[in-house]
């Protein structure tokens, strides 16, 4: 009886790989294409707006998503049916794959949204510190430690890991982005209602702020639906060592690990098509529309140095943050 329960675990946890890798094969898909069209609309720059700070973290960004599914995705997927068809043994090598990638974008969105913040609380800071080497610096640096956080795991304790972790890659960067585009959606209706305290709020100035904080719920949202299932189930298998040869852990664990790529093929949407000029570079370079599209790119601010909140109202709505 009981010979014959494991071979049945064993028979669908077999299924469960081979059918979560044929998702991760499709996510794989997806996700090469979104950063792969992101990428190579930057590269050919037909606008030429995409030379500073905030293009240099989409590059960065997009690198690392597009590696998360030509690669790591392909790598975790093809691994899962092997595991699956019992072929060998490879889910290790193919984890650190994994976390590399998407450890550096998580880093990376962490230091996007840092210097949102910047360009509405400090927006003359913004103009004049954040330099494109300087941005260049803070991506090498994300990768690096991405690199080194991912190979601790072969010489960590593995529960020291698992905890230390689920808030260096999860805890601490969804307080972050909470925190940032939260306090920056506040700031920017501070100074508005600073303005305009006599006067009904323009038309204009509602509709940015309905914008930003559209665009910060889907950031958040998105980061916290990809990545919960996937800590939660880490959890569970970490304190309930008798979960983990059960049915639904299994399944739960394992299509859980998708969901997490998800982040890397919506990040595009997320982080690029909502700006205007990228926007704009896409139907310039894809549907010929150069001679009728107009707009100055993000960085591009009107001349009235005086008036911080006018600087900070054209940003948002070139960028949509």
């Amino acid at each position: 009886m009981t010979a014959t329960l494991n071979q049945g675990n064993e028979d669908f946890k077999s299924h469960v790989f081979i059918i979560n890798g044929g998702i991760l094969l499709f996510f794989a898909l997806l996700i090469s294409i979104s950063n792969g069209i992101l990428l190579f609309m930057i590269y050919k720059d037909p606008l030429r707006k995409f030379r500073n700070a905030t293009a240099v973290l989409v590059v960065s960004l997009g690198i690392a998503d597009f590696l998360t599914g030509c690669v790591t995705a392909v790598d975790v997927g093809i691994a899962h049916i092997l595991e699956g068809m019992e072929v060998g043994k490879v889910m290790l090598q193919a984890k650190i794959v994994s976390q590399i990638t998407v450890r550096a974008s998580v880093c990376i969105m962490i230091i996007f949204a840092v210097e949102r913040f910047i360009a509405i609380a400090f927006p003359y800071v913004y103009r004049n510190s954040l330099t494109i080497p300087k941005t260049i610096l803070c991506c090498v640096l994300s990768w690096m430690l991405a690199i080194v956080t991912s190979c601790l795991e072969l010489v960590v304790e593995r529960d020291l890991y698992d905890v230390v972790f689920l808030y260096l890659i999860f805890v601490l960067p969804l307080l972050t982005i909470i925190f940032t585009y939260s306090a920056a959606y506040f700031i920017v209706q501070y100074r508005h209602g600073r303005l305009y305290k006599k006067e009904k709020i323009s038309r204009r100035s509602a509709e940015m702020q309905k914008q930003l904080m559209t665009t910060a719920c889907l950031i958040i949202l998105v980061f916290f639906v990809s990545l919960v299932p996937f800590w939660l189930f880490t959890t569970i298998r970490r304190y309930c060592k008798e979960c983990v040869h059960q049915k639904w852990c299994i399944a739960g664990y394992r299509l859980s690990i998708p969901i997490l790529y998800s982040n890397s093929a919506l990040n595009p949407l997320l982080y690029a098509w909502r700006m205007r000029p990228y926007r704009q570079s896409f139907q310039a370079l894809f549907l010929r529309k150069q001679s009728s599209v107009r707009g100055t790119s993000q960085n591009e601010f009107p001349p009235d140095e005086g008036n911080e909140t006018k600087l900070v109202d054209e940003f948002c709505e070139e960028t949509k943050l």
